[in-house]
């Protein structure tokens, strides 16, 4: 009997057996709900089945065990926060289709190519970057294609011996960024999303606008940065060589000819989307509020999923050179419906919780964490989650632990954001393992990277991460209001 097969069963025996051996007086339907609960997370971790179709779950478990009817449960599938990730996924979809994301990267790389340890900084500055508004895996990819020609050149020029360790500086660079970077935005990566959906569920007053949490991400970003570039330091020494010898860069930036229009408009529409996601609600601390645009407008109720939907619904409209719109109805067959759904099953798992009582339940089953000291509990929460990630998807991880989590910090009078934005963020944060994310397994697909240097490199990354992201969020919190 394989471990798929092994999953499927135990996933709704686990369900059965504590929805019928657990007793809960003072909330009748926690048990049922914690043992659906408990049948997700052992298929999503598993992925023994599409985690679309496990994020389905509740659409009949919930009615037909008496948690939540099917008219409460459904809508909780298409919402706003939903809404904000198809929107920017629409808009990374013509930043990549307009060939955009290529001119801005080899742009950047082209002006750091002054030694090998500029050039690697260069590769990670610009993945990153792009990493903040498209995929990590399509960011990754990019870059790739960009550094092994490279790579293959300098080899011919200097010889393997001395280019081995130039080729695995590079490509960890491409790697480690593309994850680094996915913190600096809401919809850079998907535990992101996770994050603001469970908190609008939990704790709606709570939830931090676009430009709040960049007033997290962007600095965790940047000291990640500046991490690896400690860590690669030291495979670049005493490697040199001349700006000639990588100007098969300027070769490929000369190949994409003059800007197009196409490109002119994704590079509006990012901008002005971007400008409107960070300059909607202000900000508010105790020493002064700068209003936002939005609360100038006649009609509340404006947020960033309306932001994002009325950007790309502009590179529908806009035409190009070839008077075509940038983005046609194929667009939407390209979205991935199967993230849409596995978020859409967050939201109603955190609904769940939440209706059914299992979430006061579980807080109070686990209030002995609040015997820590907060930083050491919060240090605790992005180690666990970091190392969990590297075995498992982060997005499926993340819908898992989250509303555990929130549920302790509501239950035990604990800041919330003080919980959920260490295990969030360090969800993206897994660097040792091939598996760990896309980024990792496509730098490790080239064959130039060996595990071992993976691993050790990784290994000391996670660990520096999780103290980088637990510090910056305790300084970081007053800022971010609710």
């Amino acid at each position: 009997m394989n471990g798929n097969l092994i999953a499927l069963i135990i996933g709704p025996l686990a369900a059965v057996s504590i929805a019928f051996g657990l007793d809960i007086p003072d909330h009748p339907g926690a048990p049922a709900m914690l043992g659906i609960a408990a049948w997700m997370a052992i298929w999503w971790i598993t992925e023994c089945v599409p985690i679309a179709f496990t994020a389905m779950i509740p659409l009949f478990a919930f009615p037909l065990s008496g948690v939540v009817d099917a008219q409460g449960i459904a809508p909780k599938y298409m919402n706003s926060i939903i809404f904000l990730f198809i929107g920017g996924f629409l808009i990374a979809q013509a930043l990549e289709r307009s060939g955009l994301h290529k001119r801005l990267a080899l742009a950047l790389l082209s002006r750091l190519q002054a030694g090998p340890l500029q050039l690697a900084m260069g590769f990670s500055i610009a993945t990153a970057l792009l990493s903040m508004w498209i995929s990590n895996t399509a960011t990754a990819m990019l870059m790739v294609t960009i550094a092994v020609p490279l790579l293959a050149r300098l080899r011919e020029e200097h010889g393997d011996t001395v280019m081995q360790p130039v080729a695995v500086a590079f490509l960890l660079a491409i790697a480690y960024a593309a994850n680094i970077g996915g913190m600096g935005t809401p919809i850079g990566s998907p535990p992101n999303l996770v994050f603001l959906e469970t908190v609008n569920a939990m704790a709606p007053a709570m939830m931090p606008s676009f430009l709040q949490w960049m007033m997290l991400g962007v600095p965790v970003m940047i000291v990640g940065l500046g991490l690896l570039y400690l860590f690669l330091r030291p495979l670049l020494a005493g490697v040199d060589w001349q700006a000639s010898d990588v100007s098969v860069l300027q070769h490929d930036r000369q190949e994409l000819g003059p800007v197009r229009r196409e490109e002119k408009i994704v590079g509006w529409v990012l901008g002005l989307t971007a400008l409107a996601w960070m300059t909607r609600t202000g900000i508010r601390t105790d020493a002064f509020d700068i209003p936002g645009w939005a609360s100038a407008l006649p009609y509340k109720g404006v947020d960033d999923g309306t932001v994002a939907i009325f950007g790309a619904i502009w590179l529908f409209l806009l035409r190009g050179d070839d008077g075509r719109p940038v983005l046609g109805g194929e667009a939407f067959n390209r979205l991935p419906w199967d993230i849409v759904m596995l978020f859409g099953g967050g939201f109603a798992l955190a609904h769940g919780m939440l209706h059914s009582g299992a979430s006061i339940w579980l807080g109070d089953q686990m209030g002995f964490f609040t015997g820590l000291p907060l930083p050491l509990m919060m240090l605790g929460i992005a180690l666990v989650m970091t190392f969990l990630t590297e075995i498992t998807s982060n997005t499926a991880i993340t819908q898992v632990m989250l509303p555990i989590l929130a549920a302790v910090a509501l239950s035990n009078q604990m800041d919330l954001l003080l919980v959920l934005l260490p295990a969030a963020l360090s969800a993206s944060c897994a660097f040792m393992l091939p598996v760990a994310t896309p980024p990792n397994a496509i730098i490790f697909g080239t064959h130039q990277i060996p595990m071992q240097q993976m691993v050790r490199t990784g290994f000391r990354l996670n660990l520096s991460m999780a103290v980088v992201i637990v510090s910056l969020v305790w300084l970081i919190r007053p800022l971010l209001g609710g």
